[in-house]
């Protein structure tokens, strides 16, 4: 599967002046460097309009500076302040920037501040997946993709290669959903708050335990004791304790 490339923007009041950088940023193959926009209200509406995740923003510009403009945005990218003054290095800390770089920056630097970049931009997307109150899993018996609210997820196991979701609905009926993506696959779209991953074979919402030992886990409505190590106890006991 080809990976999606990362959306690049610049903006500057002075486009010639970030024009090597852009140049320089086009020889990553995992970015897609658009045109740059010199004018920050457009730049701020073909941001709200378009999908951005890094943005390398010049703070001093006519009319709206770098810092309004990233607190007009709802949801702004991950940002990059290049300005050739070093006294807008601290204001990146105001602004939860990434880093900060001269316009001319050496390829080190610019190399570290897109790998802290990037890592943003991968920390925010699983977040808002882990958000979503969906997820979609084909069924391998159907061959059909199903769309599950997270909530009825009840457990989770892994045998082999083959998943088998437990879903709980409100009618207290379990029903079973064998499914080919893996346990990490499904766990990393679900909810720290309310799953927790037990060893290798099994994620389990909180609802589902009626009961623990240091060794084991009492699943409610289902013949099942599901072994505990002494690390997933520990892991348990905090998993437990946040929700009171």
């Amino acid at each position: 599967m080809k990976q999606e490339l990362y959306q690049v923007l610049l903006v500057d009041d002075m486009p010639d002046a970030v024009k090597v950088l852009r140049d320089r940023l086009k020889a990553f193959d995992f970015l897609n460097v658009l045109r740059i926009q010199s004018d920050p209200f457009e730049a701020r509406s073909f941001i709200t309009e378009n999908k951005i995740d890094i943005l390398f923003l010049d703070m001093d510009m006519p009319g709206m500076d770098g810092f309004t403009l990233i607190q007009s945005l709802p949801e702004p990218p991950v940002v990059i302040i290049c300005s050739g003054h070093n006294s807008y290095a601290y204001e990146s800390y105001d602004m939860q920037a990434v880093g900060y770089v001269d316009k001319m920056v050496g390829h080190e630097k610019l190399v570290r501040t897109l790998k802290l970049a990037v890592a943003e931009v991968d920390k925010r997307a699983a977040l808002r997946v882990r958000k979503s109150t969906t997820i979609s899993l084909r069924c391998m018996e159907t061959k059909v993709m199903k769309i599950i609210d997270k909530a009825h997820i009840y457990i989770a196991e892994i045998n082999g290669k083959e998943l088998t979701v437990y879903l709980k609905g409100a009618d207290n009926q379990i029903e079973k959903l064998q499914s080919n993506i893996t346990l990490t696959e499904l766990y990393n779209q679900l909810s720290l708050q309310d799953f927790i991953r037990i060893g290798r074979s099994y994620v389990i919402h909180r609802k589902a335990i009626e009961g623990y030992t240091h060794s084991k886990i009492v699943i409610k409505d289902l013949k099942m004791k599901i072994p505990v190590s002494a690390l997933d106890y520990q892991e348990l006991l905090s998993f437990i304790n946040q929700a009171e």
